[in-house]
């Protein structure tokens, strides 16, 4: 019996809405406060009001979006005690999964894991904060799916987004001088399969970080 297709096609939509919504409020183009009118959605994306919708409720589950019914859909305002929260939750989940798992990970896993991290020196030699940050996320996500956890997975990815974020206020800020050190040491760790050892330096650099972010003024 043929399989019914439309539910596959919204997802498929929704799922679209969502990325180029959320890339269009991480790279800026939409604004803090800017109101999030379905007719306006509906002409940029060329996607119907409902998958639309469906990335909107993802979105504000995220912190992305604020939504109250009736009244207004609009982009959140960047929160730095929320941003904090979500790096503190993030580094919990990364630090939490090499401790938990890393003396049974496989070579070719450490392998992946060391070529990432060695990618993101690179890419901090370019003093690109938006491309290390995307490089430090790239780390962390992998080292959490090798941990093969899908709770901590799926509660990853619902806090990448704010932390993602975090990447436009940081701009010019000399936040990474240390990364080098960090993947260094860390490396280091993953040889040794030391999951106590790498957890300590994730939880030491996230603490570092954590200070360079600006308070609320």
């Amino acid at each position: 019996m043929p399989m019914p297709t439309d539910h596959v096609t919204r997802v498929s939509l929704s799922d679209e809405a969502y990325s180029r919504i959320e890339a269009a409020i991480l790279d800026g183009t939409l604004a803090p406060g800017e109101r999030l009118r379905d007719p306006d959605l509906v002409a940029w994306l060329g996607i119907s009001r409902t998958p639309i919708r469906h990335a909107l409720e993802r979105l504000m589950a995220q912190g992305l979006v604020e939504m109250e019914r009736n009244r207004f859909t609009r982009v959140a305002p960047f929160d730095v005690v929320g941003v904090k929260g979500a790096v503190e939750v993030a580094a919990d989940l990364w630090s939490g999964a090499v401790r938990r798992s890393l003396a049974s990970w496989e070579p070719e896993d450490i392998a992946i894991v060391a070529e990432i991290a060695n990618d993101l020196v690179r890419s901090t030699t370019d003093q690109d904060v938006s491309q290390v940050v995307g490089g430090l996320e790239h780390l962390v996500t992998t080292c959490v799916l090798v941990d093969g956890n899908p709770v901590r997975l799926r509660t990853l990815t619902n806090v990448l987004p704010q932390v993602h974020r975090l990447a436009r206020k940081l701009v010019g800020r000399p936040v990474f001088d240390d990364m080098c050190t960090f993947v260094d040491e860390f490396t280091v760790a993953l040889g040794r399969q030391d999951g106590r050892a790498a957890a300590d330096l994730i939880d030491r650099h996230v603490q570092k970080l954590m200070r360079s972010i600006p308070d609320p003024t």
